[in-house]
């Protein structure tokens, strides 16, 4: 669970980063259509999994103590 704890805060960072440059890239380039494959679908599912999953321990941990 330690893992989990600190491990799931960076890839929600990590993934929440991705689709920052991801927007940029498809505001700049809207031919390219970088958000529309399926590829960004399943990050984008990927980052709503881990920011629930985040919440979920905080409040958990918060509760906790």
């Amino acid at each position: 669970m330690n893992i989990l704890k600190g491990l799931l805060p960076h890839v929600t960072i990590v993934l929440s980063v991705t689709f920052f440059v991801l927007w940029i890239l498809d505001y700049f380039n809207p031919m390219m259509q970088f958000l529309t494959g399926g590829l960004p679908k399943a990050l984008l599912l990927a980052l709503l999994v881990c920011a629930v999953m985040t919440s979920a321990l905080a409040v958990f941990y918060q509760r906790k103590e």
